[in-house]
């Protein structure tokens, strides 16, 4: 499975949060943080998960702002509320 978190970022807050990001590369040790190519502010991040559980975790700890996580929020478009969330499972199994 996978959770995927996007948000905006404004160009005014972007260098202070692509700072706080690189210096807490921690947080996605275990998850990709990419931006939008053709719309500079627009972030994702990927997260594989094990299975529901784990990503229902993952997303409750998302979007209640939890731990480091709730750092960031001042910098997304509309706060905790700008931040969207969606776990997808495969249609099709590998192997």
């Amino acid at each position: 499975m996978i959770l995927f978190c996007e948000y905006v970022i404004p160009e005014l807050h972007r260098e202070a949060f692509r700072r706080w990001a690189s210096e807490h590369k921690e947080l996605w040790r275990t998850g990709e943080l990419l931006e939008n190519t053709a719309q500079p502010g627009v972030f994702v991040e990927l997260w594989r998960t094990t299975g529901e559980d784990e990503a229902a975790q993952k997303q409750k700890e998302r979007l209640e702002g939890r731990s480091e996580w709730r750092n960031m929020e001042c910098w997304v478009k509309g706060g905790r509320e700008g931040l969207r969330v969606w776990t997808f499972r495969p249609l099709i199994p590998n192997g």
